[in-house]
Order: structure tokens, then C-alpha cells, then sequence
């Protein structure tokens, strides 16, 4: 069988990339997520593939492919599919976004998972609360440079900037050709030379097929949008300028973000103040050499939301979250330092703004992607409800975790594949029109037709 590469998500496509590799027999995946508008079709807010049916209700509508020795046991009950020994080598994981990982979920736990020290980490914390979809996986780690084999496949990680840390592209040399995958990247974050160590790492290898991210490539945004720097400088102003509460729904996996905003606080009388969920993570990143995040209890202060009538109690918690029960400010306390604070509310914690009592004139700020599809514009439109009936300022305020057109294209550029394979892109066509200046090829993937890697 040649080296191979079958695509089975991110084609045509924002998110949902799962690739296969094939080669002498062994079978690898590169990452395994869940699309963005996976199902759309048939599954919102009120109707949701159900649990009990394992992977049956993705199956029937192609959400998920149909390969054999890839899914656990629990995920084949009720399919037509029958359980057998794992067929699938390993997955290979680029970072924990859940359009990358979401999907691992259903896979079987036999199948063991490389991914970055960084994101076992934040997989660590996030299984706490018994909600990562790596559980139950035996998880093997890498940092940029450690290569490793996967029998004749050799992956070489290599960090890339983007909206989370620990995120990874890779040069995979296979026995009839390399090829490089860039995962998610952008230049323009906190850590963007990170991103040009991946272009001269895939360089230098010289891979005959590059598989690469195009999430804003066609979106006529050229070079436009915030740089995480850009975000900062205006953090500052709008918090220093604010004489009421702050606060924002941002991802609290963010580090950048959570840095930025914490620096905005800084000489402006004001303490950051995050979720139990994300001072947990930054507990557990903490450990790590190469990252910078704010310490928890010296830096940030963490929100404890009650989670009954009456009061907090032990019982009611986590065991992970009750050390921060008696360190913790409570809604009372935001209500009477309201000036004090900027704090994040994950958007289904809006309703503590009911125990707050926020006084009016205050500040929101969006830190998140504009909505881009109809469900993202009902999200948006109840957020703006919520923060019109406490009388604040909304205020957009993002750096995307994408590179725009023109940096994609100066990767594309820098790493000279002979091929190129547009994946996570709305807009694959965009990457065919260019190359007729380039004069390299560009093959636009078709979901589940394979695509040898060549010499």
C-alpha cells in the first residue's frame, strides 16, 4: 500500500479535521474533533445526538466515519458496527481544541494518544471534572524537536502560536514521501516567532506535501484583525476608563487572553477574576518551564458561584474545587467592589450577574470570534440581551487564533511543499486560484478519497 493520506473532516470545512495516515500496514490519526457545524442540520441547543446511542446517532447522519477498529466498545452498542481489536495505531493530537480532540471520545481507549506535555496538562484538568475526551487514554508526550516513530511513520512536533498552548505542527517522513501539517497557527499572538520556528523546521525537511489551515483564507480579511498586543493596549484603556464592574465571557483555556486581561488590571486598581474551572488549569500549567501564567491567589482572584439555595457547602463540590472555596469572592463580594474587579463569566454563568446587582455604566467585553454562522448570531444576540439589561457597555475585542489570507499564504510560500492540501477552510477554491501564480499544484481534498503523499 503507498503512503497515504485519507481526510475524513476539515474538508470544506471550518474545524473537524480527522486524517489518516497510512503506511505499510500502520494507521495513524492526525487529531479526531468534532466540525463546528457538525449536524446543524438536525441537532441544536434543544435536539443533541443521544448518549445512550453511542456513536449510532453520528453515524447516521456521517458525523462521524464509519472505520473499522477505531471505536471503543460503549461507542459501537446500538450500531451496526462490531466491536473488534484496535486497528488504529495511534492518534496524533496537535492541540486541545475540541474541533481537533472533541471526537477522541468515541475512540478506543487501547489506542494510545501523543500529544504535547502542554496539552496532557490541560487534558489533566479538565478531567478533573470528568469532562476531556482523552480520558481513559494511555497518553505518550512530546515537545518540539523529540521526534518519534509510530512504526515506519516519523513525526517530527514542532510548536506554532496559536489560541491555546501546547498547540503542534508536524513533519511526518513516511517511506514514500514527507509531508507537513500545520494544525492551527498565526504570527500575530504573544508567541509568534513559535510559528516561524514550524516554517523553517517544515523547510528544511523538504516536504513534497503540505497540509495546511485555512480558516480565514477568502474571508477578504487580508491582513486585517487585532494583534494580541493591539488587544492589550486596548484592555487598558477600557478598564482604566470603566468606573463600574468588568467583565468579559472570554475562553479561559486562552492563556494569552487570560495574561492579556491580567496586565490590563495592573496599576488600575482592579484584580482579575476567573472561574474554579480555569484557576484549576492554571494551577496545573503552572508546572510548566516554558509558560507564563498568572498565579492563583497572588496574581488572580477565583469566582465561587454557589451552587445551591442557601449557601456554599463542601458536599456540593469537586473535591478539585474545594480548595478554593475559603480563598474564593463570591458575588456578594464583586457586588460591593464592583470597581475592584474584572471578572469572567463563562456566557452559562450569565445568570450570577442576577446575585452581582451590577451598577449600571459598566463594561462587557467580547473577547471571542464574531458569530459566523446563524446559531453563533442567536448566542451572540442573547449576550447582547443580557448585558443590555444591566446597562453596560459592549465593547469587541479580539485577536483570532488564525492567521489571516496573506500569512497563509507567506507559510505556503516559505515552506515550498510541491503540493498543496487546503484543510479547515470554508474556501479551499481561494488556495486553487493562487497557486495559478505560483504554479504550485493545489489538490482540494474530497472527503474520504485518499491522497498519496509521493516522493
Amino acid at each position: 500500500m503507498p503512503s497515504r493520506l485519507t481526510l475524513y473532516g476539515g474538508v470544506g470545512e471550518i474545524g473537524g479535521n480527522k486524517f489518516l495516515l497510512e503506511d505499510k500496514g500502520v494507521r495513524v490519526l492526525l487529531d479526531f474533533g468534532t466540525g463546528f457545524a457538525d449536524g446543524a442540520e438536525f441537532f441544536d441547543g434543544n435536539i443533541s445526538p443521544r448518549t445512550v446511542n453511542g456513536a449510532g446517532d453520528l453515524f447516521e447522519f456521517g458525523l462521524l466515519p464509519q472505520i473499522q477498529g477505531l471505536y471503543s466498545e460503549k461507542a459501537l452498542q446500538n450500531t451496526r458496527m462490531k466491536y473488534g481489536s484496535a486497528e488504529v495505531d495511534a492518534i496524533v493530537l496537535s492541540h486541545y481544541h475540541s474541533d481537533h480532540a472533541g471526537r477522541i471520545a468515541y475512540t478506543d481507549p487501547k489506542i494510545p494518544v501523543y500529544c504535547g506535555e502542554t496539552t496532557s496538562l490541560i487534558h489533566e484538568a479538565y478531567s478533573d471534572s470528568k469532562s476531556s475526551p482523552l480520558d481513559d487514554h494511555e497518553i505518550r508526550r512530546f515537545r518540539t524537536g523529540a521526534r518519534f516513530r509510530v512504526g515506519p511513520m516519523e513525526f517530527i512536533p514542532v510548536h506554532v502560536d496559536h489560541s491555546i498552548p501546547g498547540t503542534y505542527g508536524f513533519v511526518v517522513h513516511m517511506s514514500e514521501g514527507t509531508m507537513a501539517y500545520t494544525g492551527d497557527f498565526r504570527f500575530h499572538g504573544r508567541a509568534g516567532a513559535m510559528t516561524l520556528d514550524f516554517v523553517e523546521a517544515a523547510r528544511r525537511e523538504k516536504p513534497g506535501t503540505l497540509l495546511t489551515e485555512g480558516t480565514r483564507v477568502g474571508q477578504g480579511d487580508g491582513k486585517s484583525g487585532m494583534s494580541e498586543k493591539a488587544v492589550l493596549e486596548e484592555a487598558r484603556r477600557l478598564v482604566g476608563g470603566s468606573e463600574a464592574l468588568v467583565f468579559s465571557s472570554f475562553r479561559g483555556n486562552d492563556v494569552d487572553r487570560v495574561n492579556t486581561f491580567f496586565e490590563a488590571c495592573e496599576g488600575s486598581g482592579r484584580r482579575l477574576v476567573v472561574s474554579m474551572r480555569v484557576a484549576n488549569l492554571l494551577e496545573k500549567l503552572k508546572v510548566d518551564r516554558k509558560l507564563r501564567v498568572p498565579r492563583v491567589g497572588k496574581d488572580v482572584d477565583v469566582y465561587v458561584k454557589r451552587k445551591k439555595t442557601g449557601g456554599i457547602d463542601d458536599s456540593d463540590y469537586y473535591k478539585w474545587e474545594r480548595r478554593f472555596l475559603d480563598r474564593g469572592v463570591t458575588a456578594a463580594e464583586v457586588r460591593r467592589r464592583q470597581r475592584g474587579y474584572f471578572l469572567h463569566l463563562e456566557t452559562w454563568d450569565f445568570p450570577e450577574l442576577i446575585d452581582i446587582k451590577p451598577r449600571r455604566g459598566g463594561t462587557y467585553i467580547h473577547s471571542a470570534t464574531e458569530a459566523f454562522n446563524e446559531e453563533g448570531e442567536k448566542e451572540e444576540a442573547v449576550v447582547k440581551n443580557w448585558v443590555r439589561h444591566v446597562g453596560f457597555r459592549y465593547a469587541q475585542l479580539h485577536a483570532s487564533g488564525h492567521a489571516p489570507e496573506d500569512g497563509v499564504f507567506t507559510l505556503v510560500d516559505r515552506v515550498g511543499a510541491a503540493k498543496v492540501v487546503p484543510i479547515h477552510t470554508e474556501h479551499p477554491e481561494s488556495f486553487a486560484l493562487r497557486s495559478r501564480r505560483s504554479g504550485r499544484k493545489v489538490e482540494v481534498p474530497v472527503k474520504g478519497r485518499p491522497v498519496d503523499i509521493g516522493a
